[in-house]
């Protein structure tokens, strides 16, 4: 940190909270890390063995962090728990969950995920999303591409999956800037 400190060059510093699913671990590492100048903070570690305890642990911890710094939560970013923790008050969050959930199939939709694989895909000439523009190839493209292990799909799919993301936290930011959240 005091090395940071000396030349930050537009860099930001994290300090990550640790302490399991112990809130009084948890408690003691935010006390101690928010004494010192981090740009922000970063929740890590074990959230819990399911959604339900990851949303009750960030529950209790994000009102712990200061509001003048950003918050983050580590290696968390499926769709589910974005939107159901973000109004407790975390930022940003990373995870290679939408990459890798495209690469084996999986792919992001306004009307839940679909796995492209299934044959019911193979004749469906239909955008990936028909509400959202994301990439401009059809359901049946993709699902032969995968079917024949062409490497554009992993490409493709990844590519689908981060525009979707980006337009899902686009729409958060809209929620919360409209005081929705």
């Amino acid at each position: 940190l005091q090395e940071h400190l000396k030349n930050p060059q537009k860099q930001a510093m994290y300090a990550v909270i640790h302490g399991g699913v112990d809130r009084e671990l948890r408690k003691l590492s935010v006390e101690y890390l928010s004494s010192l100048p981090f740009d922000g903070f970063a929740v890590g570690g074990s959230l819990g063995k399911d959604r339900k305890e990851m949303a009750e642990l960030l529950q209790y911890v994000m009102p712990l962090l200061p509001e003048d710094r950003p918050n983050h939560v580590l290696g968390i970013a499926d769709t589910e728990s974005i939107e159901s923790t973000v109004a407790f008050g975390c930022d940003t969050f990373d995870s290679a969950y939408p990459t890798r959930v495209a690469r084996h199939g999986t792919l992001f939709t306004t009307d839940g995920i679909i796995h492209i694989k299934l044959s019911r895909f193979k004749e469906d000439y239909n955008r990936i999303d028909p509400k959202l523009e994301t990439i401009p190839y059809s359901r049946s493209y993709l699902h032969h591409l995968l079917r024949a292990k062409e490497p554009l799909f992993l490409t493709l799919a990844s590519l689908h999956n981060m525009i979707y993301m980006n337009k899902m936290m686009a729409n958060i930011r809209g929620k919360i800037l409209r005081d929705e959240i």
